[in-house]
């Protein structure tokens, strides 16, 4: 993916000022990479994740977070 392309989509999804089918759509993909970031940090070894300046606990409020329905975000 072109870093474009990649710009144009953070730019498109920030927004969230679309309603309707396409701004659940994008509250629904945004939950998708919440709950696969949580994944992949409960998955780490807390040495991998002082290396990116974070705790257990920062990885727990984390899944907390994604935890929630999309509906809630």
């Amino acid at each position: 993916m072109s870093a474009r392309t990649t710009t144009e989509n953070l730019a498109f999804s920030a927004s969230h000022a679309v309603h309707g089918l396409t701004g659940l759509f994008l509250r629904f993909e945004d939950w998708l990479e919440e709950r696969a970031s949580a994944r992949t940090l409960y998955r780490m070894d807390d040495q991998a994740l002082s290396d990116i300046a974070m705790s257990r606990s920062d990885v727990e409020r984390v899944n907390e977070t994604a935890r929630k329905g999309f509906w809630r975000h």
